[in-house]
């Protein structure tokens, strides 16, 4: 098992077992003062073997702090029934998409994060991004917010 994609996003939604993800790629959130919610999402993507399928799966996805602190953590159980291989080449992977809202986990302060994703207990993947107090950077030539 291994997770092929995860993505810092504002939302994510599957349908048709594809992730439709709005603004993906969050590395830094602007936040006027802290704490703050996140008011984002995070898009996984989970590639299993075969051998995988039909039996109970647990993701853990924690929240740490630049100290290691955790700060929250999200559990969720899945699993892919037999009938789940139907159509399924040997050598094929199974797809399971997974969309996590974490809209309102508050961050407390400013400073660098990384969601870690442990699938049966096994790190998987690590998602980093920064909270900054303050308005987000103005771009070159990008007209400003407006109120």
């Amino acid at each position: 098992m291994r997770v092929d994609l995860a993505l810092l996003c504002d939302a994510v939604t599957i349908r048709e077992n594809l992730l439709h993800i709005l603004g993906g790629g969050i590395s830094r959130i602007n936040r006027p003062q802290f704490p703050a919610p996140l008011g984002a999402a995070l898009a996984m993507r989970i590639m299993l073997h075969r051998t995988e399928v039909g039996r109970q799966h647990k993701i853990e996805v924690i929240l740490a702090g630049e100290d290691g602190e955790m700060i929250a953590k999200v559990e969720a159980d899945f699993q892919v029934p037999p009938e789940g291989l139907a159509g399924v080449k040997p050598n094929e992977e199974v797809t399971v998409n997974v969309p996590l809202s974490l809209q309102g986990l508050l961050v407390p302060r400013d400073g660098a994060y990384a969601f870690d994703v442990l699938i049966d207990g096994t790190h998987a993947a690590s998602v980093p991004f920064h909270a900054v107090a303050g308005p987000p950077p103005q771009l070159p030539g990008a007209a400003p917010p407006r109120a």
